[in-house]
């Protein structure tokens, strides 16, 4: 089993200040964009020039210590029937900290690792958006190696540069997270669901102190399964009740799945903000571990398919 996962976000630019009826106008990703010292054809126009500038060395971030590099100085648009997309390597790394550097099958110290001595990793960023006249965002795919990403890092730096060369603000969101969910039941991710509610108690002494306890119900085991999706799916269409379970209402709700080996608790008490996060398929690696870029890249188109499905990306 891999370590990978990805992080899927959605990404739109808007003008600083407010127009007519205080309304903020939202810049058409596929039609030409004005900077302060030049014109772009469209947003991947614009992605060039920010590869272009961050492609030349590392820049150090010393308040996180970090190291940022786009290492792709060209980009190549490619398209489908659906959107145009394109990709690019970065390579990103913490320093800071003094460490020993060990061999693991002989248990020796290699060398020390100095505070100014980086370890960098190698990622690798999608971007997408429709083909349509009227789009006004688009989608970002990172990719996660074990505990480390890039989304942050990569998401600061582009909005720095688009603030600098355009005098605009870029947002970067949360996308279509009942699309996410829908996903981790079709591939049956669903392991248990836990219900949860503060709960008044019938002990004297307890109600002098704190006055209530809260109470956790935890499914797991699923005899119907099918049954549960359908009842969870049916929550997301506006069909049914998530919080009611045997006649007794609860004020959480919990998901706890799994997708491509990769575990995660959702609340739906905060779906809105839920943070798609998902695994990576063992297939887009080869026999010896590596990474196959090519598998890579056409996880990350379907990925991008499924999610454009539900989101709304044009202007309003």
């Amino acid at each position: 089993m891999n370590n990978l996962s990805l992080t899927a976000c959605s990404i739109w630019i808007r003008e600083k200040n407010p127009g007519k009826n205080n309304t903020v106008n939202i810049v058409n990703l596929n039609k030409k964009i004005k900077g302060k010292k030049k014109e772009y054809d469209d947003f991947f126009e614009l992605l060039k020039d920010f590869c272009q500038k961050y492609s030349r060395k590392f820049v150090l971030n010393d308040s996180e210590q970090k190291m940022f590099k786009v290492e792709t100085e060209n980009i190549n648009i490619e398209e489908n029937e659906k959107f145009r997309y394109t990709y690019i390597d970065i390579n990103s790394g913490g320093y800071g900290i003094e460490a020993n550097i060990v061999n693991t099958k002989t248990n020796k110290i290699l060398y020390t690792r100095k505070k100014e001595h980086a370890e960098t990793i190698h990622f690798r960023v999608f971007f997408a958006v429709p083909k349509d006249d009227n789009t006004c965002k688009g989608i970002i795919i990172f990719q996660n190696i074990g505990q480390y990403g890039i989304k942050t890092i990569t998401t600061d730096y582009f909005k720095k540069f688009i603030n600098e060369e355009l005098n605009l603000y870029t947002t970067t969101g949360n996308i279509c997270p009942q699309v996410f969910v829908k996903k981790l039941l079709d591939n049956d991710g669903l392991m248990k669901i836990i219900y949860t509610r503060n709960n008044v108690s019938n002990d004297k002494a307890d109600t002098e102190t704190m006055g209530y306890g809260k109470e956790e119900r935890i499914i797991a085991g699923f005899s119907n399964v099918k049954k549960w999706k359908e009842m969870i799916s049916g929550y997301f269409n506006g069909t049914n009740r998530v919080y009611e379970f045997e006649n007794i209402d609860y004020s959480g709700v919990k998901f706890v799945t799994s997708i491509y080996g990769r575990t995660r608790t959702i609340n739906i008490n905060n779906i809105n903000n839920l943070s798609i996060i998902e695994g990576i398929p063992d297939e887009v690696t080869n026999s010896f571990g590596d990474i196959d870029d090519q598998k890579l890249k056409e996880h990350f188109i379907k990925v991008t398919k499924e999610y454009l499905e539900h989101m709304v990306y044009n202007k309003i």
